[in-house]
């Protein structure tokens, strides 16, 4: 009866709310919102079959240690970079480059990322996916052993030529980007090159997201069939969790890369509800790293895809209580925790594509697809956010002017500062003004902290991300967190010298 009459009052000032139920997690699956049909057909459109082809394909180099160029004809990170170069230029429509960069490790041997993108409507609007492509074996400047990596990083790099495929012949309004790194698994070389430069390629480059994958095959030996539906979702808070030490991330925050976390959680919901996100509040596990860090030390939003266990002695996260860091899960394999990494299917000769789940995969590309092809979509999020009034009251939410035509309706919602995710969503009409929004109409008890935005939304339902930073309103009062605009620092400092099979 309660949410009836808020519901009637808002609608008598223009105002609408939708209501979600929320699972576990905390993620609201809408029913309700709108799927774009084309967006659709791209997602069934992923092809399991080619993911396997194509990591098969790359394991057949034998290795492709970034250093290796050509240990004989037709092996070696070289040949397989010539292989990856002529899938994208096979797609029609694509701009692909090779991306030279530096590598500190091999200077003496060619170093390329391989790039490619769909041109849209706003050329420097970008929507970037990513993988990297080189292997490693347990000792990481190996560059002859044998270095398959069926998974880290076949899977990933299938994956990534996948949706440059599926996405091929389709429109959107911001471009989107596919990028396969090399010089991951010695230090991120590859990504922090581009990342860095992407000037190179998009004269003033906005980038909305990077979704980066790696190790998304869904190893056979580390996940049951339970397991297989789900997968982990990596995005750090601000300060940025890294270190072996860190604990975990905690809701009371806010972040760049956050809100993307929030928007895989709702649209891939929305597209792919057979797969649940298990979000991960910080940048990676303990002590480890793939090429999104490189994004977000660049100040882009970006967020890391992967399997939910990998055969490995990285512990999940820093939640076990301590001391930390957490050991790895108990229920992996024993062969899989091997330090040495000479038994663990990851970076080693074990790391094989028999081992991988290929349609397990495809659903990860689905998400992916679904969350790349719904931003490319949309309008951009709202600019100049803020909130004034009180978490028991309720809030006046202000923005700068709408300028953009296509955008329909705006969003407001919101989340508790003990939950990860945004609650009821009220919809304002594009000439409504700045509305006074109370607690309730957003799903919240009064006097309960919590954090409220807003996103833009188009005629089809293609909605923006909701705008950074958040505000953070209590009961006495809103404002923008002190340390929001801080999204790269600070970057703690190195962790103490380690086996360098430890690194990712």
């Amino acid at each position: 009866m309660k949410q009836t009459s808020v519901n009637r009052t808002l609608t008598n000032i223009g105002l609408s709310v939708i209501t979600f139920p929320l699972l576990f997690v905390g993620v609201a699956v809408a029913s309700s919102l709108p799927t774009d049909p084309d967006i659709a057909a791209i997602l069934g459109n992923v092809d399991s079959n080619r993911i396997l082809n194509t990591a098969q394909t790359l394991q057949n180099f034998r290795t492709r240690q970034s250093c290796s160029d050509q240990p004989e004809p037709g092996h070696g990170v070289t040949a397989a970079r010539d292989f990856i170069l002529a899938q994208y230029k096979s797609i029609p429509g694509l701009q692909v480059r090779l991306d030279p960069f530096v590598h500190t490790g091999c200077p003496t041997a060619p170093t390329f990322n391989v790039i490619a993108w769909l041109p849209g409507k706003h050329r420097n609007r970008l929507v970037i996916i990513g993988g990297h492509y080189d292997s490693r074996t347990s000792l990481v400047t190996d560059s002859t052993s044998d270095a398959p990596g069926g998974n880290d990083s076949g899977a990933q790099t299938a994956v990534v030529l996948e949706l440059a495929r599926v996405f091929a012949g389709h429109s959107f309004d911001s471009t989107i980007v596919f990028m396969s790194f090399s010089g991951e698994e010695q230090g991120l070389f590859g990504s922090a090159s581009i990342a860095a430069n992407l000037n190179r390629y998009f004269e003033e480059p906005q980038v909305i997201a990077m979704l980066n994958t790696d190790i998304p095959g869904g190893d056979q030996a580390a996940n049951a069939p339970a397991d297989l539906q789900n997968f982990r979702l990596y995005s750090p808070g601000i300060p940025r969790e890294r270190l072996s030490t860190n604990p975990d991330g905690t809701t009371d925050n806010t972040s760049p890369s956050r809100g993307v976390m929030r928007y895989v959680g709702i649209w891939g919901g929305v597209y792919v509800p057979a797969i649940t996100m298990i979000p991960k509040l910080r940048e990676d596990r303990p002590g480890r790293a793939s090429d999104h860090v490189s994004f977000i030390n660049n100040a882009y939003p970006a967020v890391r895809f992967m399997e939910t266990f990998e055969c490995s002695p990285s512990p999940v996260d820093n939640s076990c209580g301590g001391p930390l860091p957490c050991p790895p899960p108990a229920n992996i394999p024993a062969f899989c925790k091997d330090t040495t990494f000479i038994t663990t299917h990851q970076h080693s000769p074990n790391d094989q594509v028999q081992f991988i789940t290929p349609t397990y995969a495809a659903r990860i590309a689905q998400v992916m697809a679904s969350v790349a092809g719904s931003l490319a979509r949309a309008p951009a999020s709202p600019r100049g956010f803020n909130a004034t009034g009180n978490a028991l009251q309720g809030v006046k939410v202000k923005f700068d002017e709408i300028e953009d035509s296509h955008v329909d309706h705006l969003v407001v919602a919101a989340r508790s500062a003990s939950e990860n995710f945004y609650r009821q969503r009220v919809s304002i009409s594009r000439g409504e003004g700045h509305p006074v929004i109370s607690p309730q109409a957003l799903g919240l008890t009064p006097g309960d902290s919590f954090f409220v935005s807003v996103a833009a939304v188009d005629k089809q339902g293609h909605e923006s991300l909701f705008a950074y930073p958040e505000v953070r309103c209590d009961s006495s009062g809103c404002a923008i967190p002190p340390y929001a605009y801080n999204v790269t620092a600070p970057l703690p400092p190195p962790p103490p010298a380690k086996d360098p099979a430890e690194d990712d």
